[in-house]
């Protein structure tokens, strides 16, 4: 393989046994193979995932295992490899009290040698984060953040060189436009949503410093994704994504003159991991030698030895905080996202009940997005760990004073988010998932017949949709229609209540935000009953209709 050897100046780290480049010599075009494991979405899951699947407990995925796998895959391997995460390494109750430091940790103990960063990481401010890195040396790369903070500016890299053998891989990462609708980013980080022209100069870049492959870690959705592939060129490989979707089989996507993209995503929890093997040729990609698969992550895989030791280190120290009964869940709570962010849901009338329950308003929500877990949790006794698994943020709970008018509204934004037969959904203009409420106090029929809200990321409506048949409200034990100039009192949480997830008709309402946190009101509620025992129930409070 004959390459080019230009001299230059470098700044460069040991990661892994991989050489990181700030800055390298031009571009060598030289040919060669490399093969890329991929992590997305982990979320803090080190140990497998339990959940009920009927009367079956079902164990899979966890960083443990997948740590087991990739060193298996590794020392088999005859190219030289790469093993990256995209993004939402962390999440929930491990995160919070611990500030990533088991996450990281194992991922550098499981050979992941660089990263992005997706929403998950900003859930608890610029400081959170800021711990989380200090307690690792992968290198982190976001290209369309822009940081007031110093510490982050030398921090998270806008691009960078990673070399598998005689190949030099660039490397950039995307965070979504909508970053601040998915967290509480602040006010000191700002968001570039012009994704083709950043991915047009970071090409650029990384060709000029001599790639002879380029990787875009992404945090974007499927469709955006698509679109980079389809419309720039010299980016060989897209991984990760927003979606959780895993990508099953090889995905080339053809762009500009012809040149090809290979797709790849390993869905969330270490269920998978991603394995790219990237070929590329005369400076393109091989499209015949270049694959994707996914290899499956079971309790029956072989284990990372020291990843194993720290999750449960880190496990114990959790049960230790968190490992005590609160009262008895007498059904399945169902925490799939599937479930609380597209239909009623029996966990979710339980904990707008709650906050009702507590703040003694008219109607109470709680955004499907704000309940986690996304598993089925057995019946039986309830520890606080497995409420803080369904409720991580520690959110304060805020009363909202809204018009039925403005009521009405704010359910039509939820509804935007729900797709219908033969509906184009598109992220830039509609709400995400996770803004669909679970509620209380309230019945509400969707028909997906009519039109969605159309909202831009910024909480703009663009067009009020027709999608709520009927709002009624429950008044003195008997349920009436909501009427557009009486006044009605609502609890949500403070993401909810301030705005997030594109509810700019409560942002902009009078509200009162309170000392109750959404955890410690369902732990209270729950030991309200009798024996502390609650029944999860769905009553027919919200109707979806085609």
């Amino acid at each position: 393989m004959k390459q080019r050897m230009r001299s230059t100046v470098r700044s460069v780290f040991l990661v892994c046994f991989l050489t990181v480049f700030l800055s390298a010599p031009e571009a060598s075009g030289a040919d060669g193979r490399v093969v890329i494991f991929a992590l997305n979405d982990m979320h803090s899951q080190l140990l497998p995932v339990t959940t009920k699947v009927k009367t079956t407990t079902v164990l899979f995925g966890g960083l443990a295992h997948a740590g087991g796998v990739i060193a298996e895959q590794r020392a088999a391997e005859k190219d030289p490899v790469l093993a990256l995460q995209a993004g939402d390494m962390v999440a929930g109750l491990m995160w919070r009290l611990f500030s990533g430091e088991p996450e990281f940790s194992a991922l550098e103990h499981a050979g992941v040698q660089a990263g992005t960063l997706g929403n998950h990481e900003f859930d608890y401010g610029v400081e959170h984060l800021k711990k989380l890195l200090s307690f690792t040396s992968m290198p982190m790369v976001v290209s369309n953040l822009e940081f007031d903070d110093d510490f982050l500016k030398q921090r998270v890299l806008k691009r960078l060189m990673l070399q598998a053998g005689a190949m030099k891989v660039g490397v950039f990462g995307l965070a979504s436009p909508n970053l601040f609708a998915l967290a509480g980013a602040g006010d000191s980080v700002k968001v570039d949503a012009a994704l083709r022209q950043i991915s047009e100069k970071m090409v650029a870049g990384l060709r000029e410093e001599g790639a002879d492959a380029i990787l875009l870690l992404s945090r974007l959705s499927d469709e955006e994704n698509e679109a980079l592939a389809a419309g720039v060129e010299g980016i060989h490989a897209i991984l990760g994504g927003s979606s959780h979707n895993e990508l099953h089989e090889t995905r080339i996507v053809e762009g500009p003159n012809g040149w090809k993209t290979a797709l790849g995503r390993a869905g969330a929890y270490c269920a998978f991991v991603g394995r790219l093997r990237l070929a590329v040729k005369d400076g393109k990609l091989d499209e015949q030698e270049t694959e994707w698969s996914l290899l499956r992550v079971t309790p029956r895989a072989r284990t990372d030895g020291d990843v194993l030791a720290l999750a449960l280190e880190y496990e114990r120290k959790l049960n230790e905080a968190m490992l005590f009964t609160i009262g008895t869940f007498s059904d399945t709570a169902d925490a799939r996202a599937q479930t609380v962010r597209a239909r009623e849901s029996a966990l979710g009338n339980l904990i707008a009940d709650s906050l009702r329950w507590r703040l003694k308003t008219d109607v109470a929500v709680i955004n499907g997005g704000g309940v986690r877990g996304d598993k089925i949790f057995p019946a039986g006794s309830v520890s606080r760990k497995v409420l803080a698994e369904i409720l991580p943020f520690d959110n304060e709970i805020h009363i909202v004073v809204l018009t039925g008018e403005q009521l009405r509204k704010a359910f039509e934004i939820a509804a935007s988010s729900l797709v219908g037969k033969d509906d184009r959904y598109e992220s830039s203009v509609r709400t995400y998932a996770g803004g669909f409420l679970q509620i209380s106090g309230a019945r509400v029929v969707y028909s997906l017949s009519g039109r969605p809200t159309l909202v831009d990321p910024d909480g703009k409506v663009l067009e009020w949709g027709n999608r709520v048949k009927s709002l009624h409200v429950e008044r003195d034990g008997a349920w009436l229609p909501v009427e557009d100039d009486a006044s009605y009192t609502l609890a949500a949480n403070s993401w909810t209540a301030t705005g997030g997830d594109r509810f700019s008709v409560l942002g902009d309402a009078p509200q009162q935000k309170t000392d109750f946190k959404d955890l410690d009101v369902l732990a209270d509620y729950i030991a309200s009953h009798p024996d502390g025992r609650v029944r999860l129930e769905l009553d027919g409070r919200i109707a979806v209709e085609e």
